[in-house]
Order: C-alpha cells, then sequence, then structure tokens
C-alpha cells in the first residue's frame, strides 16, 4: 500500500488556522491555555522548538514553558533567542534567518493573558521550516497569531469563570508524550469554523496586499478587495500626517479632486472617527451615542445609507482611517471583526511602505519628530538629563567668546650676518673662538701664519734699496734710460712690499662689531692650508635680531600688520615672550610641500642673553574673539566646503 500524500500547504494552513482560532474559546488556566497555545504554534509553523519568554521592567528575560515540553537545547539556541528577544520593545513580529538559512520568528502576544500587565510576554519559534515560509508570510501570520492570547482573555474575562474544555486530547507525536495535541476541534456551532476561515482569508489577503511595492497601489488594491468583500459601494482611505488627515485612495477611482467639496466631506468623516479614536457605525446602534454629525452631513449629501469607519493603528497611533460606504445596511459584528482584522494585518506593511515612498527629506524629519516625541515621555531620564547637558553645552559653545591665536612656526634671525674668509693663501696658526661664542668687537678670532710674509717682507725691502741706489747711480751718470728702469723697478718692489706689509695687518683676523659666531669650527684644522677667500667664520649679529614667522597660507587673510603675538622657544617652552607683526612678504614661498608667508616680528623688549640666531620655536597670533564652537570646528568645515565644493 501507498503512503498516504501529505496535505497540500493551502490545507495546512487552513488547519493551523483552525487550531488556533479554536484556542479562544479553550478552557483551563493561563499555564493551560499557553501550553497549548505552543503547541499549535510549532505545529503550525512546522518548528523545532517553541518558547514562551517573560520580562518586566529591569528584570532579565525568563523562560516560562516550550515545546515540546522536554526539548533540549542546540548549539546557538540562546544566542539565536537572546538576539530575538532584544527586538521585541516596540511590540512588533520579527523574523530572523541564521547562516545554516533558517528561520526564527518572536512574537509579543498581549500580557493580559499572563495575567500580569506589568510583564512583557515573548514567543519565541526556532527552526522554522524555510521551504513552507517566507519572511514576509510569516509576519503576516504572526499578526494574526498574535490576536488568539488577549482574545482568550477577554473571553475568559467576560464569562467571569474559565470556559470549559472543548477539545480533545491524544498523545503527542513529539518525544515528549505527556504534552497534549489539539486533535479535532468540537465546537457546538460553526463559529469558531467560521473564524478559522476568515483568519485563512486574512492571511491570504494580506500576503496579496504585501505583495504591492508601492504605498499607493497598496492603498488602491485594499479600498478594491474591501469594496469587493464588503459589498461596498465606496471604501475610501485617508492619510494621517501630522495629525493632518488627507484623502489618499478610493476604490475604482485613480484620480479624484482633493479640493472638490465631496472630498472635504469625506475627509471630515475621517476626522470625526480619528478625533474619537474609535470605529464609527452611521446609523449609530441603540443604546451608543457616538458624535457622528460629519457622518450624517455626508450621507445626505450624497445619498448613502450606511457608513463604517475604521482608524487604522500603528505603534498605539492612528496613522489612517478607512471609510466604507453600503447600500445593503451596516456590517455585522463578524464582519466588523473581519475588517479589524485585516486592517491589523496590513497596517504595518502599509506603513512601512508611505515611508519608503515619501523623500529621504521628509523620512528624515518624520523619524526626528518621533525621537522628539519620545523625549517628552516619562522614562529615559539619564539619557534625557545626557541631551539636555549636551544642549546646554553646544548653545554655551556658540554664545561665548573665546580668543582665537593663529599658530605660526619662528626662527629668530640676524639683521646683520657677516661671511668672513681668508684674507690671503696661507697656513692657519691660532683659533680663538668656537661656534655659539659670543665675541666682542675688535677680539682677534683667527691668526695665519706669517713667518713667510715675513721674510718675503725682508726681500721686498733689499729690492726697493738695490733698484733706489741702481737709479741714483745711473742720475749721476747721467744715463737717462738706466735710471728710469731702476726707479721702475724700485717702485714695483715698493708696491709689492706694501702689500705683504697689508697681509701681515691683516693677518689676525678681528670682529668688525659685537655677535655670535654660529659657523666656523677651525680648531680642527690648524696648520691647513687655506685659499684666499676661503670661508673662515660667520659672525651673527645680536644687538639686531628679529623674529621671522612662516603663516600658513590658510590663516594670512586673519593675520595683519600691527597684531600681537606671543613665542615660546623650543628649548625653552615654558618661557613666554611678547611680539608685534610689523611686516607680512606679499610673496608666498613653497617649501616642503607647504605653502606659507614670511612675516617679520619685533621683541616687546630686550633680547634675552640666551638667544641665539637660528633658533625656532612656536607663535600663537591673536587675531580677534570667536566662539568656542566655531574653534573646535572650523577646520573640519573648511575641509568639507573644499572637498565637496561648498
Amino acid at each position: 500500500m501507498s503512503a498516504p500524500s501529505s496535505p497540500p500547504p493551502e490545507q495546512n494552513s487552513q488547519t493551523a488556522s483552525a487550531r488556533l482560532a479554536s484556542l479562544v474559546r479553550l478552557g483551563g488556566t493561563a499555564e493551560h491555555f499557553w501550553s497549548h497555545y505552543l503547541q499549535a504554534v510549532g505545529q503550525a509553523l512546522s518548528a523545532r522548538r517553541v518558547l514562551l519568554l517573560t520580562s518586566s521592567v529591569g528584570r532579565p528575560w525568563q523562560a516560562r514553558a516550550q515545546w515540546p515540553v522536554r526539548g533540549g537545547d542546540q548549539p546557538g539556541d540562546v544566542d539565536w533567542t537572546l538576539e530575538l528577544v532584544g527586538e521585541v520593545r516596540n511590540g512588533q513580529p520579527r523574523v530572523r534567518r541564521n547562516g545554516a538559512n533558517q528561520l526564527a520568528l518572536v512574537m509579543t502576544p498581549s500580557a493580559d493573558a499572563a495575567e500580569s500587565g506589568a510583564q512583557v510576554l515573548a514567543v519565541v519559534a526556532l527552526g522554522i521550516d524555510a521551504d513552507a515560509w517566507d519572511e514576509t508570510r510569516l509576519l503576516v501570520w504572526a499578526a494574526l497569531a498574535e490576536w488568539i492570547p488577549s482574545q482568550w482573555s477577554l473571553n475568559t474575562a467576560m464569562s467571569g469563570h474559565p470556559p470549559e474544555r472543548e477539545v480533545s486530547v491524544v498523545p503527542s507525536q513529539s518525544s515528549d508524550a505527556t504534552v497534549p495535541e489539539i486533535a479535532s476541534v468540537k465546537e457546538p456551532d460553526q463559529s469558531a469554523q467560521d473564524r478559522a476561515q476568515t483568519l485563512h482569508d486574512v492571511m491570504r489577503l494580506a500576503i496579496r496586499l504585501q505583495e504591492e511595492k508601492r504605498f499607493m497601489a497598496m492603498a488602491m488594491a485594499m479600498c478594491n478587495e474591501l469594496a469587493l468583500r464588503f459589498d461596498c459601494e465606496r471604501v475610501s482611505l485617508g492619510w494621517v500626517d501630522q495629525h493632518d488627515l488627507k484623502l489618499t485612495a478610493v476604490s475604482h477611482v485613480e484620480h479624484f479632486d482633493p479640493k472638490s467639496q465631496a472630498t472635504r466631506s469625506l475627509e471630515a468623516v475621517m476626522d470625526e472617527a480619528l478625533a474619537q479614536e474609535s470605529v464609527l457605525l452611521y446609523p449609530a446602534e441603540p443604546g451608543t451615542d457616538p458624535v457622528l454629525r460629519a457622518h450624517q452631513a455626508y450621507c445626505e449629501k450624497v445619498g448613502a445609507t450606511c457608513m463604517t469607519t475604521v482608524p487604522l493603528l500603528h505603534a498605539e497611533s492612528v496613522m489612517a482611517v478607512l471609510c466604507l460606504e453600503r447600500q445593503a445596511g451596516t456590517l455585522t459584528a463578524a464582519q466588523l471583526w473581519e475588517l479589524q482584522l485585516i486592517a491589523d494585518a496590513v497596517a504595518r506593511w502599509q506603513f512601512t511602505l508611505h515611508e519608503q515612498d515619501r523623500w529621504f527629506g521628509a523620512r528624515w524629519w518624520a523619524a526626528l519628530n518621533r525621537q522628539a516625541s519620545q523625549v517628552f515621555k516619562p522614562s529615559h531620564i539619564a539619557l534625557k538629563l545626557t541631551a539636555l547637558t549636551v544642549s546646554l553645552l553646544l548653545a554655551l559653545l556658540s554664545l561665548l567668546s573665546w580668543p582665537y591665536r593663529v599658530d605660526a612656526a619662528l626662527a629668530i634671525r640676524s639683521q646683520d650676518l657677516l661671511f668672513m674668509p681668508a684674507p690671503f693663501d696661507g697656513y692657519l696658526r691660532k683659533v680663538n673662538v668656537h661656534v655659539g661664542e659670543q665675541v666682542a668687537e675688535g677680539a682677534v678670532l683667527v691668526e695665519l701664519d706669517t713667518r713667510d710674509l715675513a721674510l718675503e717682507a725682508s726681500m721686498a725691502e733689499a729690492d726697493l734699496l738695490r733698484h733706489s741706489r741702481d737709479s741714483e747711480k745711473a742720475m749721476a751718470a747721467h744715463q737717462l734710460a738706466e735710471m728710469q728702469i731702476a726707479a721702475a723697478r724700485a717702485q714695483q718692489s715698493a708696491s709689492r712690499l706694501d702689500m705683504i706689509r697689508y697681509q701681515l695687518e691683516h693677518a689676525q683676523v678681528r670682529a668688525p662689531y659685537a655677535g655670535v659666531v654660529i659657523e666656523g669650527d677651525l680648531k680642527k684644522n690648524l696648520g691647513a692650508p687655506v685659499r684666499k677667500g676661503d670661508l673662515l667664520l660667520k659672525l651673527a649679529q645680536t644687538s639686531q635680531a628679529y623674529i621671522e614667522l612662516e603663516i600658513d597660507q590658510a590663516y594670512i587673510h586673519e593675520v595683519k600688520v600691527g597684531s600681537r603675538a606671543e613665542f615660546a622657544l623650543v628649548g625653552r617652552p615654558q618661557d613666554r615672550y611678547d611680539i608685534t607683526i610689523s611686516r607680512i612678504d606679499p610673496a608666498a614661498v613653497n617649501r616642503d610641500g607647504r605653502t606659507f608667508y614670511v612675516a617679520r616680528a619685533d621683541v616687546d623688549g630686550n633680547f634675552e642673553p640666551h638667544w641665539r640666531p637660528g633658533m625656532g620655536g612656536n607663535a600663537k597670533i591673536d587675531v580677534g574673539l570667536r566662539s568656542p564652537l566655531w574653534i573646535m570646528t572650523q577646520r573640519t568645515v573648511r575641509f568639507m566646503r573644499e572637498f565637496f565644493w561648498l
């Protein structure tokens, strides 16, 4: 005999809906209800494990029940569960897929079924059959399944005592034989079966509507479907945007005049339901006294007989209003229940599509308004205090004034820098100074060897005497030619002697003024030959030194002649000295990838004895008062403007 074929997915879905719907009339305690509820969820989703978790303010999540009762943990179940329950605070179901392509669902049914209004419930289903379910269908199914516990709690409260059990129990096929399984439903009438069929139809309709990817397409499809389903002449949808309701879609009508009198009258009808935040029926049911003035005026104007206005909720606030116009009478209680199920099932996806279809500026502004509304609620005190503190700090940083100073590299420069070369070819005999040594005016710095010059001077004197006598002898003999030759030779010897004497006088290199030797370490070269013109020393004058600044091109427009500054040298950063900008060169200098302007500054006071030309440091130039916030962000703002060309 061949094995029986498994039922098709549609039949499994309808059977699961019937089982969940039958739990509404299940008798017993809350623990008894939850055991059957978890079993029904697990079997409907073909889940490996279903958990019921509870939590309250300031307390961690705790496991209250599970199906199967003795189901063992698998690696990763704990982390997967904690990740899911971390997203249930907003009351919306969540679907997650792990690395093994397994689905998991977390739902947050009403806490009334837990008999503790202070608790938060979470139903977590792990290992869902990914071949039979996808994320979209799971979210729609969860929106319907979350309704069951609250309806069971309502029925129990209205009856005053737990109703009699109306389900038969057969042994479970799981590893735990003590867990009851819902095998069949024994209803005295067809209400449970009708509701199960309705749940199945609603789920199919919600899935079909959630296949739409645009807000207006979904709104039109929903209005058309509701008009056909409830035999309405017209179904309209009004959307609430910042407490202002506008007519958005009308069944079987692609375009309508938003400024017409009929449109405004219909919006007034929806505003009436929005203000009362409840379902309104016109004509009103006996024994009720709702405000239906706009409904009555609209029906008298357009000739409508009955109207049903239903607010659509999202995150505990009305986001839209549905208006159904019928000539066949008001909706029955079962039809109203079905209409509210459809509204609850599609509200979340409709809100998501509406947010996605808006331009990004409107989405950001709406998100900012939602966050701002959370700030004024009596919660998150620490977060609010932090936000208030940050706001006050930003206000102070924006309003206060603070001295703004520009950084600039500096160096001490000498007014006069003297290059002292060798006066003639010779040899170093004596060096009297070191590099960095302070010297006085007229001090002997370097001496050259003069022994060769002394011999040359003696020879020059002898030649001069000999040629002078030869000239006199020729003049006495009246030999004019020989006399002139001898006189010329004597003059030549005299000139040579004068040159040698000049060299002897300058063999000692003296300081022409007081200063400091900044170059020329010659002590290690004693006795070495030098040629005329070779650099021996560099002498810098210290009495007329000045400060040279390198100001970056980004800040040169802030600095002016006469600006005051303060500087410190690298060797002694604790000492600060005042200077005044006296000159700014008009041409920029490019060096080492930098572009800067050279400025000259005068010291307000006398130069310190320990200052030397070439010493470097850093200067702070005062350019005025700015807000601290501007000072902290001006570099970033300048970079962003340059990068994005703002």
